[in-house]
């Protein structure tokens, strides 16, 4: 590493945009920056903190993409850099500033599932990698006492960068597809070309995630063209749903026996007026959906629709469900998509909808249980000598995936994040398998990663316990992915978003990807199976 004389390294506080994030997440940012400069120091480098704490916001944190590019102009290009990661941070940022940053770039979390530092790191190497950047990857849950942490660390402070053990990752089109795989990939890809799949984003952007932004002419050119589309539309199409209309779709869910944690302060608790708000937000998607012709609809929410209506989650979870109240066309009168789910990429994130939207068809096409959803890569630990990690999300999880509606918990959404509250859409998922899959475009290439796991059944004290050391209002999937384990998936995902449905697809799915010039990795111990 081309360090300074002083041997000095600079750890860099990314967080998120919202000050009432900061304030509560600054605590274990402190913990972290403490324990990171204390690692570093066993290595015999200094280190410096930026940006300083602030007295007023009460945090230290980087919370807007000016303050980023500030904090990086005074900084020596050739400087080694840490982006030091314990809760959720926009990437844009300081992904700016890094694209013309020469020194060394470690990005580095604690792995803690309370606040979502781990998924903010992967966000970071996905929009690096976007980018172009050049990077390495750290993450510890005791740094200093962690004898792996330790050796990469200091291999990062000698050499610049620091590897893992890749070996879980195989080149799809070097394994061994059954015929019947390779003809069904052959017919949809063809499909898809021939009748293309209409992306609907409204807004790109989400939360600068520029992972989520991919290059609507790569992505066009595998038939998958974007219609961009703004949520000031989605936000014109709610202002024609009556109170009326929105009713009678919450009366459909209490009929199907939704479970509403009904309050009556909307700053603090899920009131009323929030979820009518919801329906007619559920309403307007599904209209809009058809209007442009869609093969799947994204809601960006954060951080625009955040400050104007109640959250988009338990929207997004009807979206992607099959068994969801009937939304009539104003155009033809007809009930739009009876019976299917509309498929919903949450936080409009393209690297999600490609493969939902592709998995989605092949589910349809093989007479199986079509819900897709993407959760974030939150946490994990061992369960019975298993890794079982945990997928999180506050929106677009389908109650499909729990046994339906009748299983269906809608609480408030957390207010730091959410001020204008809205209901989730919150169950645990049942056992079963699944497949999953990560599309992303790094270093200018299209890619796809995917592989098997199996959502496993866990001790309800155990499932509460994790729930708790997370965010316990957020639909859960406790999921084990042979050979995709804790270093695994560290090391090589590219998102902070996996994709997931139930039933083994993976061939099928390989196959289309493939056919389409997609390509594609598979993950884990199941590329042995090929």
């Amino acid at each position: 590493m081309a360090t300074r004389s002083d041997k000095k390294v600079y750890l860099i506080s990314n967080g998120d945009a919202r000050d009432s994030a900061g304030v509560v997440c600054w605590p274990m940012q402190d913990d972290t920056l403490k324990a990171v400069s204390a690692a570093f120091g066993k290595l015999g480098v200094k280190t410096e903190i930026l940006p300083k704490y602030d007295a007023k916001k009460k945090h230290g944190f980087i919370n807007k993409q000016a303050m980023g590019t500030d904090i990086f102009s005074k900084i020596d290009p050739n400087a080694p850099v840490v982006i030091t990661l314990s809760c959720w941070a926009y990437s844009h940022h300081v992904s700016g500033a890094l694209q013309t940053h020469r020194g060394p770039i470690l990005l580095l979390a604690n792995f803690d599932g309370t606040w979502p530092g781990l998924v903010a790191l992967l966000n970071h190497a996905g929009t690096l990698a976007r980018l172009g950047v050049k990077h390495s990857r750290l993450w510890s849950d005791s740094f200093s006492k962690d004898k792996y942490f330790m050796k990469k660390l200091a291999e990062w402070v000698k050499t610049g960068e620091c590897t893992h053990d890749m070996s879980h990752v195989a080149d799809a089109a070097s394994l061994k597809l059954s015929a019947s795989a390779k003809s069904f990939g052959k017919k949809l890809a063809d499909d898809i070309r021939k009748h293309r799949r209409i992306m609907g984003q409204l807004d790109p952007g989400c939360m600068g995630m520029l992972n989520a932004v991919l290059d609507p002419g790569k992505v066009g050119a595998i038939g998958m063209p974007i219609e961009y589309l703004n949520q000031s539309d989605l936000l014109a199409e709610m202002d024609l749903v009556s109170d009326e209309e929105a009713q009678g779709y919450l009366n459909w869910l209490v009929k199907k026996g939704t479970w509403f944690d009904w309050g009556t302060d909307g700053f603090e608790q899920l009131v009323h007026g929030q979820v009518l708000t919801q329906m007619k937000m559920y309403a307007a998607a599904v209209r809009i959906y058809e209007r442009y012709g869609l093969a799947s609809i994204g809601i960006p929410y954060q951080l625009g629709l955040v400050r104007c209506v109640p959250a988009s989650d338990l929207v997004e979870g009807m979206l992607n469900n099959s068994d969801r109240p009937d939304v009539i066309s104003n155009e033809t009168g007809k009930v739009i998509e009876k019976g299917k789910p509309i498929v919903h990429f949450n936080e409009t994130d393209l690297g999600s909808g490609i493969p939902q939207s592709i998995m989605n068809d092949i589910y349809q096409r093989k007479g199986m249980a079509p819900e897709t959803t993407l959760h974030d890569v939150r946490w994990g630990r061992m369960y019975k000598c298993k890794f079982i990690w945990v997928f999180l999300i506050s929106g677009a999880a389908p109650p499909a995936h729990w046994g339906g509606w009748k299983n269906t918990k809608v609480y408030r959404q957390p207010k730091m994040y959410f001020p204008k509250g809205g209901g989730t859409c919150s169950g645990v998922s049942k056992p079963g398998v699944i497949t999953w899959a990560r599309f992303y475009e790094q270093f200018g290439q299209l890619g796809m990663d995917c592989g098997t796991g199996e959502v496993v059944k866990l001790p309800e004290a155990e499932v509460q316990d994790r729930l708790n050391k997370t965010t316990p209002v957020w639909p859960i999937m406790n999921a084990h992915i042979p050979g995709y384990d804790r270093n695994e998936c560290m090391a090589s995902h590219m998102s902070n978003h996996i994709t997931v449905g139930y039933g083994d697809i993976l061939q099928e799915l390989v196959s289309t990807c493939l056919n389409l010039g997609i390509p594609t990795r598979v993950c884990g111990d199941v590329k042995n199976r090929f």
